[in-house]
């Protein structure tokens, strides 16, 4: 049963209101979303998340938060010890398989109208979440990483990267790869035959030199 509202402390209301926001978005997307569900969700008064939010962007650069910080977690958990390649292609399929799971944080998160970009929570933890794979790409491509102060310079070779793992990520949410995979098990086939076909082919073995 949800709490009442006088029953949560400021900042225990703060994360009621982003888990209620965040299993919206997961049970319904964007679409099914708004600030009164989120409030119903989480057992308080309508006006409870304008108050701790200011606006739906408020809420939602949380819950985008949110995503890149358990994300930061999955690429981290990657070995520094494998291949180059193999790193690389390994982080990339952290974020599909990642978008797979939650697609509404995908709806939510690289969406520039439902976020606040600027937001500097949202700023670090966006840096932190592709901080790695984009540090394996350019050892892999052998290219310069830019700093954040100069992100706007990346190589074109990582931005490449970039919208190929965000290409692929959204491909998959979006299920526009059924045409090629098992109708018995749409998702299970993309990630086992699909997806590492496809980092593979974007980020091969480089022949021994």
């Amino acid at each position: 049963m949800s709490k009442s509202r006088e029953n949560y402390h400021h900042g225990q209301l703060r994360e009621a209101l982003i888990t209620a926001a965040d299993e919206i978005l997961h049970e319904s997307g964007i679409e099914g979303f708004s600030l009164r569900k989120a409030a119903a969700r989480a057992g308080v008064s309508p006006g409870a998340p304008a108050h701790h939010f200011k606006s739906v962007t408020g809420l939602l650069t949380a819950v985008a938060v949110l995503t890149l910080n358990e994300l930061s977690e999955r690429m981290r958990a990657v070995s520094t010890d494998l291949p180059v390649a193999a790193q690389v292609r390994e982080l990339a399929s952290v974020y599909v398989r990642y978008s797979m799971e939650y697609p509404g944080r995908l709806q939510v998160t690289y969406r520039r109208a439902l976020v606040d970009r600027s937001d500097p929570e949202f700023m670090r933890s966006s840096g932190e979440a592709f901080g790695q794979f984009f540090a394996s790409a350019a050892r892999y491509h052998g290219v310069p990483l830019p700093s954040r102060e100069t992100a706007s310079q990346l190589h074109p070779q990582l931005l490449l990267d970039y919208a190929t793992v965000q290409g692929m990520a959204l491909t998959a949410v979006e299920g526009n790869w059924r045409f090629i995979v098992s109708h018995d098990d749409p998702q299970g086939d993309f990630l086992r035959r699909i997806l590492p076909m496809l980092v593979e082919a974007r980020w091969p073995d480089k022949p021994a030199a």
